[in-house]
């Protein structure tokens, strides 16, 4: 397993609304039981992830990830 780069919501989202992002997902956190992480990969095959955080928290900040990955970027960022 290839190690990942810890960054924060803020810095990837900035990465997302570029159209840098290719995929995101949630993942589990060991400890504290039941929080989650951001795991999301950019357009070379690089992996990010956030800390752990709250699982509402995780999953809107999966939500709007997923919009800016699906559609937002592209109004956004214009080629």
């Amino acid at each position: 397993m290839t190690s990942r780069v810890v960054k924060s919501i803020i810095e990837l989202e900035g990465m997302a609304m570029a159209g840098l992002l290719r995929e995101a997902r949630l993942e589990e956190c060991p400890k504290p039981e039941g929080w989650k992480k951001l795991v999301v990969v950019d357009s070379e095959g690089v992996e990010y992830e956030t800390k752990c955080v709250e699982d509402q928290a995780a999953r809107r900040s999966f939500l709007v990830f997923s919009a800016y990955i699906s559609r937002w970027s592209d109004y956004i960022v214009k080629p």
